[in-house]
């Protein structure tokens, strides 16, 4: 079922140049896929005003589904949007990509420990996605945070982590974790604990499939 006459709907577009750089920022994620063109969105279950604002902004279309109803037949999308989602909404959202679209999953915290060992996070994630088929599966670290972020680097790359992290001012506790981060990094260890992570994912083209 659609869900776009929900909150989201009532929520005014920013007008100005800052609101508009905020909101496109908070898709600078989409600089990671081969074509930043956005083109026909799905956002599964997400609720994070802010992202699907920017979705609606800089997509061609965006389409918002509540996670666990049924939405009937839909058109294939280029792009399908996740946080946090259960291994049933992943494997979902797989059916709603065209051949070569890709699956852009948030990991908003880490792991819950109400539910089986590493399924919230990036790694669990990434390995769900390698077992529904999908390909050209990567992980990335957002810091501080999804909406605030400045940085994205790959989860293994300890070198990356820590030279981006090394450039960013830390206080607290935010200081101990980017601390850690390159080892946890170089330890191949990051994507089972990091704060804000994502996974990116291919839908293998029907040529793929063949061969």
């Amino acid at each position: 079922m659609l869900s776009e006459e929900r909150e989201f709907e009532e929520r005014e577009l920013p007008r100005d140049n800052d609101a508009l750089l905020q909101a496109s920022r908070r898709l600078d994620w989409r600089f990671l896929l081969p074509d930043p063109e956005l083109g026909r969105v799905a956002c599964v279950g997400v609720d994070d005003l802010d992202l699907v604002e920017s979705l609606r902004l800089f997509s061609s279309e965006a389409t918002v589904l509540e996670a666990g109803r049924p939405w009937g037949e839909l058109a294939p999308h280029d792009v399908v949007v996740l946080r946090n989602p259960a291994e049933a909404e992943l494997a979902a959202g797989v059916l709603l990509l065209r051949p070569g679209g890709w699956m852009y999953v948030e990991v908003d915290g880490v792991g819950d420990r109400r539910l089986p060992e590493g399924r919230r996070t990036a790694r669990g994630y990434a390995a769900a996605l390698r077992r529904l088929g999908l390909v050209e599966v990567q992980g990335h670290l957002h810091w501080p945070d999804f909406r605030s972020c400045g940085v994205i680097v790959p989860l293994g790359d300890a070198l990356a982590v820590r030279l981006a992290l090394a450039r960013r001012r830390q206080n607290g506790s935010a200081r101990l974790v980017a601390r850690l981060a390159p080892l946890l990094a170089a330890c191949n260890l990051l994507a089972l604990v990091a704060p804000s992570a994502s996974v990116l994912a291919r839908r293998p083209a029907r040529e793929e499939g063949r061969a």
